[in-house]
C-alpha cells in the first residue's frame, strides 16, 4: 500500500497526467514520485496490487485518448 500526503499525491496526479497526455513536467516532480513510490517507501500487501495498477493505468490512458 502507498501511503501519500495530499500534497504528494496532487503532485504525483499532476506528473502522470502530464506524462500520459504528453506534456511537459518538471524533472523535480519526477524525482519525488521516484523517492515516495519507491519499494523502501511502500509496503506491497498484495501480489496483485502491481497488476490492479497496471490495469488502472491502461483504463486512465484509454479515457484519456477517447476524450473529446
Amino acid at each position: 500500500m502507498i501511503v501519500l500526503t495530499d500534497e504528494q499525491a496532487n503532485a504525483v496526479h499532476r506528473l502522470l497526467t502530464s506524462v500520459l497526455l504528453n506534456e511537459s513536467y518538471q524533472i523535480s516532480d519526477v524525482e519525488n514520485a521516484i523517492l515516495w513510490l519507491s519499494p523502501e517507501n511502500r509496503q506491497i500487501l498484495c501480489p496483485f496490487d502491481s497488476l490492479w495498477s497496471k490495469n488502472l493505468a491502461q483504463e486512465i490512458v484509454n479515457e484519456l485518448r477517447n476524450r473529446p
